[in-house]
């Protein structure tokens, strides 16, 4: 009989924790279905970190503490994901809130505190000390003095800015600027051999392309200085359709230059920034030809009369053309 009973004890036990498991719902871990990385910290330091939102869970269990809590903190860990937040902290866990119930304890709470620890990408130009030399990269754009560089490296020249050809050091005057597109024609008064001819095609992804400019002014050297790479995106940041993306090498002091096809010669983008290098790799944009059609016939500058004035049949010639119609640009 007294086996019979236990017997029967036993068999209760376990309908009811099949009852318990069968109601008990499923929660996936909303980081595995979203693909965040929201980290937990026991402790850490909150230098460069904001506290964005104090908030608590509750999750109501009726054999396990443990779990009741971890499904708490994953619904924090949800809330932070919504918040786009990188951590969050757990600063107190109440396991003695009851409500009743004829099986035990029901609900515990969690409370903690979100936090946004991350250094977002930031996009940057040339940097510079505010006393030393304003210096970038500009290009002919026909064989009559014509220059086309980035507004932001010309805009604290004050109509000053120099250029150096055939190694003298050559006025140009400001033509017109487009602050937004971050575009700037200029003049100089002289008549030169090579310039950059505009594409008429659309920009294609995979497209492979020479960037050319100084980076970092002379202070690398004066040698002009080229990298290579493709088009990778035909849209810039915050799905700008002006800008496209480019993974060759750009760096203060590109700002300006041509961004070439490789076959061709003829002009794809204008470099114009590039993603924070010690946070992002070969994340780097240019203003599209298009957009600087667009920019030149709206001050009245006819890039249809321009001639197609070279045919490149090698990366020699390529590097000639290159070598001549690209300017190094500066102002004190």
């Amino acid at each position: 009989m007294l086996g019979s009973w236990i017997m029967k004890k036993l068999l209760g036990i376990v309908v009811l924790c099949l009852y318990l498991a069968a109601c008990t719902p499923i929660e996936k871990d909303p980081l595995s279905l979203k693909g965040a990385s929201i980290v937990e910290a026991k402790s850490f330091e909150v230098q460069n970190c904001k506290a964005i939102k104090e908030t608590k869970a509750i999750h109501a269990d009726w054999y396990s503490i443990s779990y009741d809590i971890k499904q708490a903190k994953i619904k924090i860990r949800n809330e932070a994901v919504e918040l786009d937040a990188t951590h969050f902290v757990v600063t107190y866990i109440d396991t003695s809130v009851s409500v009743g119930s004829a099986v035990g304890r029901v609900g515990n709470v969690v409370y903690a505190i979100i936090y946004d620890c991350k250094q977002r990408p930031k996009t940057e130009t040339a940097k510079k000390d505010p006393e030393s030399p304003s210096s970038g990269t500009a290009f002919f754009i026909d064989n009559k003095g014509h220059i086309l560089t980035n507004h932001h490296v010309v805009k604290g020249c004050k109509n000053k800015s120099k250029i150096i050809y055939n190694n003298d050091e050559i006025d140009i005057k400001l033509i017109a600027k487009d602050n937004s597109l971050d575009l700037a024609l200029l003049k100089a008064d002289l008549k030169n051999d090579n310039y950059i001819q505009i594409s008429n095609q659309p920009p294609k992804k995979l497209q492979r392309i020479i960037a050319a400019g100084y980076p970092f002014g002379k202070y690398l050297s004066d040698d002009i200085k080229f990298t290579s790479g493709i088009v990778s995106s035909l849209k810039g940041i915050d799905d700008n359709s002006t800008l496209l993306q480019i993974d060759a090498a750009l760096n203060p002091g590109n700002s300006g230059g041509p961004v070439v096809d490789e076959k061709t010669g003829e002009l794809v983008a204008v470099a114009v920034a590039g993603l924070r290098k010690d946070m992002t790799e070969a994340v780097n944009f240019g203003i599209k030809a298009a957009s600087v059609q667009n920019f030149l016939q709206t001050n009245d500058f006819n890039t249809a009369l321009i001639k197609k004035n070279y045919n490149v049949k090698s990366a020699d010639d390529l590097s000639k053309i290159l070598e001549s119609a690209t300017l190094y640009t500066f102002c004190n």
